[in-house]
């Protein structure tokens, strides 16, 4: 397989990378003020514009906000959503890396609520989901198969390409946003379809990554599975 060339990144892409990438390896705490914009200018040798429309990627993906004086904080929430994780825009988080991310979507539909998604949604065994199947790649490369669930106001979504972001998505039009949720991770075995479109063996171990994301106002929003090759992940969390 050939090697793809990653894209090209501007300067503020890779200050807003950089960040990213202390976020997620736990340098900055929930509420930390991040470096101020003259700390970055300094540390980055970049414009005062630079700096600042970095941050504005940052505060538009939902992981910082800014304020008069202190300037960015990351995450800072609530105190009953401090445990929580944040989740933010795969797809940009890749980009700031200089990796090309892509999403082909493979089917939709409905499914029928059951165990933890049916709780999750205090939906009944048996209700309507609407059932998003997207493929991830890296760098053309697969990635990750992810099965997502959503409540059934959602059914607009039926029949067509996500190929994007499916959070953008939500945003524009149902103006719902991810805020809060929990991950859990275990490991599963590649079945013949996953196998076939992830190009491994079947049975290989894979990682099965389960999100469970409520909005800004607190609803319970989607439930996605994401089957993801453990040979392209690295796995952070901060400790304290």
């Amino acid at each position: 397989m050939g090697v793809t060339s990653k894209k090209k990144l501007t300067q503020y892409e890779r200050l807003a990378g950089t960040l990213r990438d202390r976020i997620a390896a736990g340098t900055y705490a929930r509420g930390d003020k991040l470096p101020s914009e003259m700390e970055l200018m300094d540390e980055s040798g970049l414009s005062r514009s630079t700096v600042r429309h970095a941050l504005k990627v940052l505060v538009d993906e939902g992981l910082v906000r800014t304020e008069r004086g202190p300037g960015a904080i990351f995450g800072d929430t609530p105190p009953h959503h401090q445990k929580k994780t944040v989740f933010f825009w795969i797809k940009k988080h890749l980009e700031g890396q200089g990796m090309k991310p892509t999403t082909r979507t493979v089917d939709s539909g409905f499914a029928k609520a059951a165990g933890s998604i049916a709780k999750f949604f205090d939906a009944a065994v048996g209700s309507k989901l609407v059932k998003l199947v997207r493929l991830r790649y890296l760098d053309d490369a697969p990635l990750c198969l992810e099965t997502t669930y959503l409540p059934p106001s959602f059914e607009t979504l039926i029949d067509r390409d996500i190929n994007g972001s499916l959070y953008a998505t939500l945003r524009q039009e149902f103006h719902r946003a991810p805020a809060q949720g929990h991950k859990t991770f275990e490991v599963c075995y590649a079945s013949q379809n996953e196998a076939f479109l992830l190009n491994v063996e079947r049975g290989q171990a894979l990682i099965l990554i389960t999100d469970y994301v409520y909005d800004t106002d607190g609803r319970p929003l989607h439930v996605s599975k994401r089957i993801q090759r453990t040979d392209r992940a690295k796995y952070i969390e901060p400790i304290g």
